[in-house]
């Protein structure tokens, strides 16, 4: 792992100046949270190894791809921040838990494209219409995995950091490897219901009135975001349309019975209310509307 300083120690004389405010309370980390990164990650306890400039890692490193979407890690509100880092600002989250406990998501995405542009300074870091002190619940939509700051041209990362109510960085690794993974962020404001579209993923069970399958990439509506997240995924396809595209590309009709362990399939959920339950997608959470089997 590259080494580098993501901690933007600069801010401290601000946080301590109001972040923290007002959450003297004791606090501890709730028992169900989120995973702040949607989608496929890895990371190590790297909390406390040094750093450039004498420095301690105050958190650890998430890695992940650019434009992944960061989540709430518990309910609670949020600030906005813009750090001078260099010659590319750090683009950064705090969240204040409901709990009382704070976390830093730092080097959040700064670029427009696919590649280390820097053009979409931190205007691209946060989820649509968010907003300075907005309430936000767990497992929502916050922001997006990036390079800004001293993480600029190397993995785009989450540096997660978790503090006590009176400023304390504390090592966030236990906390994280007890967070749920999520299949999707959750929208706000929620409008009404969503749906998600499973794009590239395989089928590896089957029954007449269920469907198993490994996805690939996740599309969501409302939204409109397309990010990787490589997990099994049981829906219910009782009431589902089911078809077969031939290598020619013509469709016939079929039933779930009928699909194959290890072909590709594109599947479009019914709508649904998101919630707690149907982010981490357990069995039958979700219902199949329509599944499209695909020729090899």
């Amino acid at each position: 792992m590259v080494s580098h300083r993501t901690t933007a120690r600069g801010l401290l004389l601000l946080l301590a100046a109001g972040v923290f405010a007002g959450t003297a309370h004791a606090a501890s980390v709730p028992d169900l949270t989120a995973f702040p990164v949607t989608g496929n990650v890895t990371y190590i306890d790297d909390f406390g190894d040094p750093r450039p400039g004498g420095v301690s890692h105050q958190g650890n490193d998430v890695m992940s791809v650019r434009h992944q979407p960061a989540v709430a890690f518990e309910a609670g509100w949020v600030e906005k921040w813009s750090h001078p880092d260099g010659a590319v600002p750090s683009c950064m989250l705090v969240l204040h838990g409901k709990s009382g406990m704070v976390y830093w998501y730092i080097n959040l995405n700064n670029d427009l494209g696919p590649g280390y542009d820097n053009d979409g300074r931190c205007r691209k870091a946060y989820a649509p219409g968010l907003g300075y002190h907005d309430h936000v619940r767990r497992g929502q939509l916050v922001g997006f995995v990036g390079d800004s700051g001293d993480a600029n041209g190397i993995q785009p990362h989450l540096h997660f950091e978790l503090h006590t109510a009176g400023g304390r960085a504390i090592d966030p690794y236990k906390y994280l490897r007890a967070a749920k993974p999520l299949l999707f962020p959750r929208p706000r404001p929620i409008l009404g219901d969503m749906t998600l579209t499973l794009k590239g993923a395989t089928v590896t069970a089957k029954t007449a009135g269920a469907i198993t399958v490994r996805t690939k990439r996740i599309l969501t509506d409302p939204l409109g975001l397309d990010y990787i997240n490589r997990r099994t995924v049981t829906l219910d396809a009782g009431s589902a349309t089911v078809k077969r595209k031939s290598s020619t590309g013509s469709l016939a009709a079929t039933t779930v019975s009928q699909a194959k362990v290890g072909e590709r399939v594109r599947i479009r959920t019914a709508p649904f209310a998101p919630g707690w339950a149907r982010q981490r997608a357990g069995a039958g959470e979700l219902a199949a509307a329509s599944i499209l089997l695909l020729a090899s």
